[in-house]
């Protein structure tokens, strides 16, 4: 019998290159890149991101208008 193991969600390293280039392109005024990029990202990556930022008292929206102030 095969069991398999559950493993911890991760954010994929695809996403995470993603969620850099979001980033980027907010602060380039970059608005339709910024888009693309968010739509780029997986499913799973997204629980993690949002699980993540919940954490820390936060969400996306919030994390993405203040992208811009934190330079």
């Amino acid at each position: 019998m095969c069991t398999t193991i559950s493993a911890t969600p991760r954010i994929s390293l695809m996403a995470i290159g993603e969620l850099r280039d979001v980033l980027t392109a907010l602060e380039l005024g970059q608005g339709p890149a910024a888009i693309a990029g968010l739509m780029a990202i997986d499913a799973e990556s997204w629980q993690v991101i949002e699980h993540r930022l919940a954490a820390v008292g936060g969400n996306l929206r919030h994390l993405l208008d203040n992208a811009g102030h934190l330079v």
